[in-house]
């Protein structure tokens, strides 16, 4: 079981607690509450964040982790959790490179995956896990 910070709205956060059962999740909803997660325990296995996160800072949220050293090395996945949200494949296009400009482990979005797209959502994710010590 890892411990994985979810930094997503209600919405999103519903369906990753779904999707991730059996992990140790902590929830988040803003940039703020993150922050104040980390600095009360910075031990997680994972961050993961969805695209519309706290009125769209997900890219925020990245830089600030990457620019600190004692949270850099958390490995963090952008996620698209809701198919019908930002199809345009530009758009996709453009969130995923940005996330990997800006350090992201992966940007997954559960809409690639035609058959059983929780599970094969969740192992994408789980490939993404702060590997033990």
């Amino acid at each position: 079981m890892a411990r994985i910070l979810i930094a997503a709205s209600p919405e999103p956060s519903a369906i990753l607690r779904r999707i991730l059962d059996g992990h140790d999740l902590v929830f988040a909803a803003t940039v703020e509450a993150v922050e104040a997660e980390l600095h009360a325990s910075p031990h997680f296995d994972l961050v993961v964040c969805t695209i519309v996160f706290d009125e769209s800072r997900m890219f925020d949220l990245l830089r600030l982790l990457k620019a600190r050293p004692d949270w850099r090395d958390i490995p963090f996945v952008c996620a698209k959790v809701r198919p019908n949200l930002l199809v345009s494949p530009l758009a996709l296009e453009a969130v995923a490179f940005t996330c990997r400009t800006l350090g992201a482990a992966a940007f997954i979005d559960i809409a690639e995956f035609e058959t059983e797209p929780e599970r094969r959502f969740r192992e994408n994710l789980e490939r993404h896990l702060r590997p033990v010590a």
